[in-house]
């Protein structure tokens, strides 16, 4: 029952997480620049996942301008999904 339970909310709070990433996507395209609450709240979830992704594209392809940290964290959430799910 307990493992159930955790599952659920390990299983929603990886769901929030994804859904965070693309509204962060979506808004930096419409509002690029802005910052306002919802932005700025979004940001902060955000940013500590797509960070390792933006480290990583800096250092393989320096100066490309598209930004594909969003794909990476959506990858490393994923594997982490797995690994959580593959214990429990």
């Amino acid at each position: 029952m307990i493992s159930n339970t955790l599952a659920l909310a390990l299983s929603l709070l990886f769901r929030f997480l994804e859904i965070a990433i693309i509204a962060d996507v979506i808004l930096s395209w419409v509002m690029p620049g802005r910052g306002n609450a919802l932005t700025d709240l979004i940001h902060v979830f955000t940013e500590p996942l797509m960070r390792p992704g933006r480290i990583l594209q800096q250092k393989l392809m320096p100066g490309l301008p598209l930004d594909f940290s969003p794909i990476i964290a959506f990858v490393m959430i994923d594997i982490v999904r797995g690994i959580v799910f593959s214990i429990l």
